[in-house]
């Protein structure tokens, strides 16, 4: 067990992290900072005072400030003598000609380099002593507005090698600072030169300041927790190095047990899969506060997120309390966007169910955005603001609600047709008709369980060696018909065994009763012959009495009843929920209704899709009708809530209590809130006052609403870096991660030589030759330089699929490709455990599913970044020909194809190619495989890029890391194209691209 100690050094060692990581993308636009003309970066001597006092003064102001201390006057004022700064030694600027191309017309600062600097301009060695790159110019990109290319990745993690952990002086520091950056850039500070830019020898000395930056809040509540005296406990099971348990998840028949507690389902349209199935009940009856979920591409993560909200409704509707606080977070606003849009389209069945009783309000999510987000990018979604602005400032008023009083009530009158009612009778019958499905779920378990038991009863019994076993089943079921028969033939049988003994001479049974052996031996001959063939053909010597054979008889009567009995308890529950199919036993019968239920939605048999299995049935029936009648319960909930908030004179206060009660009342509205994790703990704070600051003016503190979430939802998070995410679980109960870390890693900001240094900085390594770097920190997830939150969420995960190497429930059903598509990703990345269910492509499709057109030529750098322009123009060629085939078949070619490639520099020149002919580029996704993250294409069009003698530098290839190419290919549903120089591939290779060659038919054409 990890001590809290321990534990402390990691939060402080992400926080430390974080506030690195954010460095490495500077908003100079927001920071205090001047510029020096002619920068000499050999000078240590800045010789303006002037400016550097005022830089020195604005901090010294800011740091007083937030202690509460009013004016320089105070006694209390604390003076600052010298600042940690950061020094940009060249600006670059886009040439006046290239302005046109360029939707980001700024000047660049990619490089930059610590320095203290004190009051007399004097520069000196800083404590943090590599140079920063910012993350977003260089390759591989995770922001596709980027235009600039600097350098990459690869070159700056070489570079870290040369970097000292202390030099004896500043002339010997600069130096290193010039030799990391022609490591990186391949020129020198004095001579950088880039083609479309001007380079400008101006020096920037900038302030850092934290306290402005994306991640405040995040920083924020580390602070918060480092002074707790005990860590939330969710957070605490995470922070946990050492977790062997590894339980199996539920196995099929384990499922009946779990039937009801599974008591909402959102959507109507589809019901659960197998393993979504599996991942839900063993979530539902795990007490684990982390539950890893591993969802490859196209396997239904959406489904299964819904399914885990609908449930907390349900059950919260069904006991009365409070509705739960679900948030659903991602790592940025795509990922969160695709959450808000699931929640937005779940589609419902038809009725007066259907829809909100609320006028003007639909979905089930509200976004919680900075407060600088335009209308424009919150339009046609709910959302709230830290500044109140959003969905529940337009309904949280008398007006609206007594709008909505009227509109709920005539819903609810429609639906009971019934007049005169009120909102607390509406509400009082909405949770009445919960229970009553609750119940329903109830007896179907108990009913199939009985059933089971008469079953076994019966195979154990009642069944003879040698009979008939099929004449008693039809369709997997106990047919009752049978033993209806059987209680005829048995009844029948008892008469004769009646007349038998009483027709027996008075002397054989003097004999029999004697012990005679003719006797008893003439009798059991006889006796045979009257019951050879029935049911109870295998009677011994000590049961041939009359008592003896009539007890068996009536045995086999009494528990063919109850059979019956059992049956028809069973049909007669399923015939007044018109329900079809039974609870399969196992894995077999579970796979097989599916199977027919995967064939009827291949022949597009809708009705037929829905009606295969007992478990897809009540999640399209009861469960979805308990979710519709739970929403509407909540609705009426609230309006009552309002009513009374509305009169409070602390309405709009937010103290903690105050805060609590918003949330759980606007949680009544819609049952999920979806952030970033930069934005969670902004949100989930309040206000306390502390004290009276020497100016009179009142101090305020906020309090994080630690453990307050019941529920937080972490989509995508194998693109969650540790540092950015492992704060947000300290406001919550429990946690379900989602994500594949054979996808879209995270864009880390931090490399390797900075991550060591924090970590040995923190005390959570003794020196830099520490293997339990490499042995336990880097594979279990934790280091900002290479973790992530799903690999420390399988770390946290008590459960592990049988053959799996990664912990955490697996989902297996892909919709989404071709067989012929997801086959590659299946061989690449999930050892061929994924279970396509799209089939293979048909003549309907207008392009093979996966093949290669072969360019001629190769890359060259052109801008710093990697491009080949005889592909652009063979993309662009291909498009114009294959339009009229592909808007025959899909509608606007942008909105059917998305073009992939892994380059900047290709993408810009893709962009520009494609608008000169008149495709819309602004409609049209393309980009690094992050252009297309959490989407589908019916085509993807994959530019490699690279050229012959290029193989060996290939970056998707390096490490035989999958990520980037199972992304890519499992984008397309219909067709991958590749063009590529077919000269590259390998066939023979184990790498990533070799694999995908034995997957592509080779077309070659001239570009």
């Amino acid at each position: 067990m990890t001590s809290l100690i321990e534990q402390k050094k990691w939060i402080g060692y992400w926080k430390k992290s974080l506030s690195d990581s954010i460095n490495t993308n500077i908003d100079l636009d927001r920071l205090r900072h001047f510029e020096i003309q002619a920068w000499d970066i050999k000078n240590d001597l800045i010789v303006d005072l002037e400016r550097v006092n005022a830089l020195i003064d604005f901090e010294e102001d800011r740091i007083n400030k937030k202690k509460g201390i009013p004016n320089r006057e105070s006694e209390n004022w604390m003076k600052l003598k010298y600042v940690a700064v950061l020094i940009a030694p060249i600006k670059i600027v886009p040439l006046p000609d290239r302005l046109i191309y360029l939707k980001d017309k700024t000047p660049k600062f990619p490089y930059w380099y610590f320095a203290i600097l004190d009051r007399q301009g004097k520069l000196s060695n800083s404590e943090e002593l590599f140079p920063i790159f910012q993350r977003r110019f260089l390759e591989p990109l995770a922001d596709e507005r980027t235009e600039f290319i600097f350098s990459t990745v690869e070159k700056v993690d070489l570079a870290t090698a040369i970097g000292k952990e202390k030099y004896d002086s500043y002339p010997e520091y600069i130096e290193s600072i010039n030799e990391i950056f022609k490591r990186c850039v391949g020129q020198s500070i004095e001579t950088y030169q880039i083609e479309g830019y001007t380079v400008v020898k101006n020096g920037i000395v900038l302030l850092p300041d934290e306290d402005i930056n994306a991640g405040i809040g995040i920083i924020q509540l580390y602070e918060k927790l480092l002074n707790e005296k005990s860590l939330p406990k969710l957070l605490s099971t995470l922070i946990e190095l050492k977790n062997n348990t590894e339980n199996p998840p539920l196995t099929v028949s384990q499922f009946i047990e779990l039937n009801s507690l599974h008591l909402g389902q959102m959507g109507f349209n589809f019901s659960l899969s197998l393993s979504q199935r599996r991942a839900l009940y063993t979530l539902l009856q795990s007490q684990s506060h982390v539950f890893a979920v591993n969802g490859p591409p196209g396997t239904g993560k959406t489904t299964l997120i819904q399914s885990l909200v609908a449930n907390k409704i349900v059950e919260s509707a069904l006991n009365g309390a409070s509705p739960p606080i679900i948030l659903a977070c991602s790592t940025n606003n795509q990922a969160v966007t695709n959450i808000i849009d699931s929640f937005s389209k779940s589609n419902e069945r038809n009725g007066p169910l259907k829809g909100r009783w609320l006028p003007d309000i639909e979905g089930y999510a509200t976004f919680l955005p900075a407060n600088n987000k335009s209308d424009v990018e919150l339009k046609g979604i709910n959302y709230k603001k830290q500044n109140d602005d959003g969905l529940f400032t337009k309904i949280e008023n008398l007006n609206y609600v007594n709008e909505a009083k009227s509109y709920y009530l005539q819903k609810g009158a429609d639906y009971f047709n019934s007049t005169l009612l009120s909102i607390e009778d509406v509400i009082q019958r909405l949770q009445n008709e919960i229970k009553e499905l609750n119940v329903s779920l109830n007896d179907a378990t108990r009913l199939w369980k009985e059933y089971l038991q008469k079953e076994e009863l019966f195979l154990s019994d009642y069944l003879s060696d040698g009979a008939d076993r099929a004449r008693y089943y039809i369709r997997g079921l106990l047919n009752d018909s049978a033993f209806d028969t059987d209680i005829t033939t048995l009844t029948k049988l008892e008469k004769e065994i009646l007349l038998y003994f009483k027709n027996e001479s008075f002397f054989r049974k003097l004999f029999c009763f004697l012990g005679i052996k003719v006797a008893l031996r003439n009798r059991t001959a006889e006796i045979k012959i009257i019951l050879r063939g029935s049911l109870i053909s295998d009677i011994s010597q000590l049961e041939l009495t009359k008592a003896g054979i009539l007890e068996k008889i009536n045995k086999k009567i009494e528990t063919a009843r109850k059979l019956i009995q059992a049956i028809s308890d069973w049909k007669d529950w399923k015939r007044v929920y018109g329900i079809k199919g039974n609870p399969a036993k196992n894995e077999n019968e579970y796979l097989a209704a599916e199977n027919i239920k995967i064939e009827a939605q291949q022949k597009q048999d809708l009705q037929m899709s829905k009606q295969n299995g007992f478990y897809d049935e009540l999640d399209i029936t009861l469960r979805h009708q308990a979710f519709q009648l739970a929403v509407h319960y909540w609705e009426g909930r609230w309006l009552m809530a309002i009513e009374e908030d509305l009169m409070d004179p602390n309405f709009e206060r937010k103290g903690t209590n105050q805060t609590i009660n918003r949330w759980t009342r606007q949680a009544m509205i819609t049952p999920c809130f979806v952030s970033t994790f930069y934005m969670a703990p902004k949100f989930f704070s309040s206000y306390k006052f502390l004290q009276k600051g020497e100016d009179g003016k009142n101090i305020f503190d906020n309090p994080p609403l630690l453990e307050f979430i019941d529920l937080l939802i972490v989509d995508e998070a194998g693109q969650v870096s540790p540092e950015v995410g492992i704060a947000t679980f300290a406001l919550a109960k429990q946690a379900v991660v989602v994500g594949d870390i054979k996808q879209i890693e995270p864009v880390w900001n931090i490399i390797s030589k900075v991550d060591i240094g924090n970590l040995r900085r923190g005390g959570l390594i003794n020196n830099y030759e520490d293997s339990i770097f490499e042995e336990q920190y880097d594979p279990k997830g934790f280091l900002a330089s290479s973790g992530s939150i799903m690999k420390m969420a399988q770390n946290a995960s008590i459960y592990k699929e049988k053959g799996s190497k990664e912990k955490g429930v697996l989902l297996v059903e892909h919709r989404r490709c071709y067989d012929e598509i997801i086959s590659y990703c299946n061989v690449l990345a999930y050892n061929g455990r994924l279970k396509p269910l799209k089939g293979k492509a048909d003549k309907s499709n207008p392009f093979p599913p996966m093949y290669c057109i072969h360019v001629d030529g190769n890359s060259s750098l052109i801008h710093s970044s990697r491009q080949n322009l005889n592909e652009v123009k063979a993309i662009v060629n291909w498009l114009l020909n294959s339009r009229s085939k592909i808007e025959a078949k899909y509608g606007k070619v942008e909105n059917a194809v998305g073009i992939v490639t892994p380059f900047v520099g290709q993408k810009n020149s893709l962009r520009f190619e494609l608008k000169k002919v008149g495709f819309d580029t602004d409609i049209m996704k393309i980009g690094t495989v992050h252009a297309l993250q959490g989407a589908e294409k019916h085509i993807v069009l994959f530019s490699m890029v690279y050229g012959k003698g290029d193989s060996a530098s290939m970056f998707f290839d390096r490490g035989n890391k999958p990520n980037m190419l199972n992304v890519a290919v499992s984008r397309a549903k219909d067709s991958f194209i590749v063009f590529a120089n077919i000269e590259i591939f390998d066939r023979n290779a184990k790498t990533p691209s070799g694999i995908l060659s034995n997957f592509l038919l080779f077309e070659r054409q001239s570009s």
